[in-house]
């Protein structure tokens, strides 16, 4: 026992001392601070901490960089390739152990008497960064290269030749034999400025394919949406629907067909202008979107009137949807020009299969309701009958 507390006055005498020294250390600047070897650093480190790759990125790219300015990229090379002479790994197996216990990523080499390849996959510095198109990995380039040298008895100068920080891609350092016998990478030999040329002309074809395929895709959009709200057209929403009937038709389910005029519309184009009327109908339009089903059909379908499509809906379901849509789209207003809306809305409703086959009869009929909707006063809703015989 007396021996155990012993020691544990010793430990504790000790760090009182390093402790102690470590104070006077800093009270003299004028003279150099110890610093730990890597190996002291390495034994110190316990097993279950590592460090954040968010730090250890912030500190490669943007700290070390607002210091040095173009100059970070050359010295955490060189000063990685220095400590490398430091670790002691002779072998590439090893080089490629440490790079893996260290977090670092995966490497794979490749090398022969012409030519230097080593690809990184995980990279920690450019692991899930968002594409930057510019070289990142000078740290791991500088280590990779100088044990490298340490195993060949070689110069060993790569280059990144890929390394955009795009994920899960596989960061890459290339390096060719030279006449002296190192790998040092080429610029103008494996790659000459014909490659180069080609590169560039490869892009500039890709950034056009890229932009025809955004016009190609804007003009489907065009073709299928309402360029001021958003909303489908009637042409897209007629191909829909007709698919809706046909299922409706096989399974014997119930469609229904409803179209909404906004009420008193003409007076907010007087009021405002058709620039802030515009604002105001395109709100409106997404606060009716907001309100609808997945699954449901909504377009455009003239100025002011938009058409609903509702699936695996019969009247009664119908006339539930509608009570609580329409209250809810008056029961807020929309503001524009400095002047706030409350519209409301009547509807005209016609169902499959009770009022007709097709798109255009249904479509048709549920028109006809809204327009005897219109004539009894805002907000009103009208499910289609037919006409009373004479």
């Amino acid at each position: 026992m007396a021996a155990s507390r012993l020691q544990e006055e010793l430990s504790l005498a000790g760090l009182f001392s390093r402790t102690l020294r470590n104070l006077l250390g800093l009270t003299r600047p004028e003279e150099p601070r110890p610093r730990p070897t890597p190996a002291q650093v390495l034994e110190a480190s316990a097993d279950d901490l590592t460090v954040s790759p968010a730090l250890f990125r912030l500190t490669l790219l943007s700290l070390l960089p607002e210091v040095l300015g173009d100059s970070a990229g050359p010295v955490l090379y060189l000063a990685a390739k220095q400590f490398s002479r430091d670790l002691g790994l002779r072998s590439i197996q090893s080089l490629k152990d440490w790079f893996r216990d260290m977090h670092l990523g995966e490497i794979e080499v490749e090398l022969d008497e012409e030519k230097l390849l080593v690809k990184v996959s995980h990279c920690l510095t450019s692991y899930r960064l968002p594409p930057v198109g510019a070289a990142l990995c000078d740290f791991e380039r500088g280590l990779i290269d100088g044990v490298l040298e340490r195993i060949t008895g070689r110069e060993v100068l790569t280059k990144e030749t890929l390394c955009w920080g795009l994920g899960d891609t596989v960061c890459q350092f290339e390096g060719y034999v030279t006449d002296g016998g190192g790998y040092v990478y080429a610029e103008n030999g494996f790659h000459p400025e014909a490659q180069r040329r080609l590169l560039a002309t490869l892009a500039d074809q890709s950034e056009v394919a890229l932009e025809n395929l955004r016009l190609v895709r804007d003009k489907r959009a065009q073709e299928v949406r309402d360029p001021l709200t958003g909303l489908y057209n009637f042409r897209n929403l007629r191909e829909h629907a007709a698919l809706e009937l046909a299922r409706a038709e096989r399974y014997g389910r119930h469609v229904t067909f409803v179209m909404l005029d906004i009420d008193g519309f003409a007076a907010v184009n007087t009021a405002l202008g058709h620039g802030a009327a515009d604002t105001v109908l395109r709100d409106w339009a997404h606060d009716l979107d907001v309100q609808l089903r997945t699954g449901d059909l909504v377009c455009r379908y003239g100025s002011d009137e938009f058409l609903l499509c509702l699936p695996e809906t019969a009247e009664r379901q119908a006339d539930v949807a509608l009570e609580r849509i329409l209250r809810a789209m008056g029961g807020h207003t929309i503001e524009a020009d400095g002047r706030r809306f409350a519209l409301t809305a009547s509807a005209g409703v016609a169902s499959y299969p009770e009022d007709g086959a097709t798109v255009e009869e249904l479509v048709g009929k549920a028109t006809t309701s809204m327009y005897v909707a219109k004539s009894e006063g805002p907000g009103g809703v009208v499910f289609y009958s037919p006409p009373t015989p004479l």
